[in-house]
């Protein structure tokens, strides 16, 4: 009975490690992942988007507190789990570009993250196959 015990604790330890290791979220965990194909996506909310540094609005916004208004526009490429807003969940998409019109889209110099929610319902990171960063 003893090994037995033993062996199943190693494995819950084993488990709680691997768990542990893959829930855990960060500002950018794969920065080379660059998805599939970056999505173009409207913002179609009610809520201005800011634009941040990390995925997590305690962060600071780039340019000086960047907002984005319903109806611009950004591309993403991956889905990270980060910090949380209100009840509204914690996805936040990677964004490579903004701009206030398709024709008008402008890399950006630095990695930043916009919150899925606000954006578009986090639509692209329940119903495609974004991926996780």
């Amino acid at each position: 009975m003893t090994r037995a015990f033993k062996a199943l604790a190693a494995l819950a330890m084993a488990g709680a490690s691997i768990l542990g290791v893959t829930s855990q979220a960060s500002a950018d965990p794969n920065p080379n992942n660059h998805g599939s194909e970056p999505m173009v996506i409207q913002l179609d909310t009610q809520y201005h988007v800011g634009v941040y540094k990390c995925a997590d609005a305690g962060c600071d916004k780039i340019d000086n507190g960047l907002v984005l208004s319903p109806g611009q526009f950004i591309v993403a490429d991956c889905w990270v789990s980060g910090g949380s807003v209100g009840n509204m969940g914690d996805v936040w998409y990677r964004t490579e570009e903004i701009g206030a019109t398709v024709d008008d889209l402008f890399p950006l110099d630095q990695v930043t993250w916009t919150f899925a929610p606000f954006v578009d319902g986090a639509y692209r990171f329940h119903w495609t196959d974004m991926p996780h960063c």
